[in-house]
């Protein structure tokens, strides 16, 4: 839309108004006549539905329709209603047409006067929203259970009443040539890297689209290029992991409209964190370990057994091969894992579309699908289910994480280099896949870090948790390496 200026008539604004909005329904025009010195044609413009008309009555409506508390005065009309009038916080006036749109677009009541080419802007935004739950997609057993909601300016109330200090800013943006999205980033002044928040402004600022349908395409600006199956940069849908991640010098992206911010960098070591850990005493050794070695599982394992069953069979007992491996089933083992996965794979989508009372029955299908009925069929072999199980179950540790895609990714990939190649494929494959994770860089900060590069000084929260009082005194600081 072409930048103009108000016109000075107030029906030529209105007819303007109305044709941009093409004349929908919900576009009220409220007209007031006061008598100052003489009749004064006021107009208050808004869209029905989205804004709180008890303030519009009580703020704007009401005083304007009193005559004015003070008789001698030389300001213009449009600074003497918005400087002694209207009794709402945060009026704005304007000369651009463009503003005017925007403001409407956006929950504000405009106010239009007769021979002035001013609009003064009335903060009256009523969207409705959800109240405060728990954060169902990060659970925890121990901790606060708040999550973030759909709006911003509620996400950032949560997000101050936590980090109670002058030096935690938001910033904010927007993106979108037909419809317009807020985006807000969050940063610790004195904490944040300065190298990673100029990587982030510099990546936001490339984000060129007509409108920001979802979070992802603000991940992906700032993941960068070219993809990959690792995510650089995820996302949180609890404030305590918001406000860690942001103490720790990170940022953090907050979109209108998404019950979650997107936190960057982000490193593999921070996969394997869970919320819960900073308030248990229990696991802080083991639970990230676990979850490594499960890492490992997800991937490796269907692979591992493909590869023993085709190249090493030979190599075990008689009676070890015999309880091992396929023999009288129907299928070879290859086919029984890749068919086990492709099943599994259907009921996890499955279980996602239907509706929530049919899942029980989606359940008991799946059961007799893939369980016991299949095995005493003699179609696939009690270990081959055994595999897929704990391959599944394993994957699910870090999917809240943001794993699962490399995970999805990998293993078809890996089983199908086992198969081939058995496990000097294995080795050589595992052996360029970390190559490849090390070569990765979250907005320039290597992701294996402190790993690859070895760095001592960061391990204290990395395979296991470290003392908290060390922790929350202690600098966190990241080998940078912007191209």
């Amino acid at each position: 839309m072409s930048k103009k200026d108000l016109q000075e008539t107030i029906q030529e604004n209105i007819s303007d108004l109305k044709k941009t909005f093409h004349h929908t329904s919900d576009l009220t025009v409220r007209k007031i006549k006061t008598g100052f010195k003489s009749s004064v044609e006021i107009n208050i413009v808004y869209l029905d539905g989205i804004i709180d008309t008890d303030l519009i009555q009580e703020y704007v409506v009401k005083p304007l329709l009193e005559p004015f508390k003070t008789v001698k005065c030389n300001e213009l009309l449009t600074d003497q209603i918005n400087e002694r009038l209207i009794e709402a916080a945060d009026v704005k006036t304007t000369t651009q047409y463009i503003d005017v749109i925007e403001a409407i677009v956006k929950g504000n009541t405009i106010i239009l006067i007769n021979g002035h080419r001013k609009g003064i802007i009335v903060p009256s935004a009523n969207w409705k929203e959800r109240s405060l739950e728990e954060s169902l997609g990060e659970r925890s057993q121990m901790g606060p259970i708040v999550g973030l909601t759909e709006q911003m300016k509620t996400n950032i109330n949560m997000l101050r009443s936590t980090i109670k200090t002058p030096d935690f800013c938001v910033e904010p943006m927007e993106f979108g040539t037909f419809s317009k999205t807020a985006v807000s980033i969050l940063f610790i002044e004195g904490i944040v890297d300065k190298g990673i928040l100029k990587e982030v402004r510099k990546r936001l600022k490339s984000l060129k689209i007509k409108y920001l349908l979802n979070s992802k395409v603000v991940e992906d600006v700032l993941e960068g290029k070219p993809r990959t199956i690792f995510n650089l940069a995820r996302t949180s849908g609890r404030i305590d992991g918001v406000v860690s991640s942001l103490y720790e010098g990170k940022v953090a992206i907050i979109v209108d409209g998404f019950p979650s911010a997107i936190i960057a960098p982000t490193l593999f070591m921070d996969l394997l964190q869970a919320p819960d850990e900073y308030h248990v005493k229990a696991g802080r050794f083991s639970n990230r370990l676990i979850r490594m070695i499960c890492f490992f599982l997800a991937v490796y394992l269907p692979g591992v057994y493909i590869a023993i069953a085709n190249f090493h069979k030979g190599d075990l007992t008689n009676k070890i091969s015999k309880a091992l491996i396929t023999k009288n089933e129907l299928l070879p083992t290859f086919w029984e894992i890749a068919l086990l996965l492709f099943i599994i794979r259907i009921l996890l989508d499955a279980s996602y579309r239907i509706p929530k009372a049919s899942v029980i029955l989606l359940s008991l299908i799946g059961t007799i699908v893939i369980g016991e009925t299949a095995v005493t069929a003699k179609l696939i072999h009690p270990l081959s289910l055994i595999i897929v199980g704990i391959t599944t179950i394993s994957s699910f540790l870090l999917a809240n994480r943001g794993m699962l895609a490399a995970e999805s990714t990998l293993r078809p990939l890996f089983l199908i280099i086992a198969y081939f190649y058995g496990f000097n494929g294995l080795i050589i494959a595992a052996t360029i896949k970390i190559i490849y994770m090390a070569r990765l860089k979250s907005l320039g900060v290597p992701y294996l870090s402190p790993l690859l590069p070895f760095r001592i000084q960061e391990w204290k929260d990395t395979i296991y948790r470290g003392d908290l009082q060390t922790l929350i005194n202690s600098k966190h600081t990241y080998p940078e390496e912007n191209d």
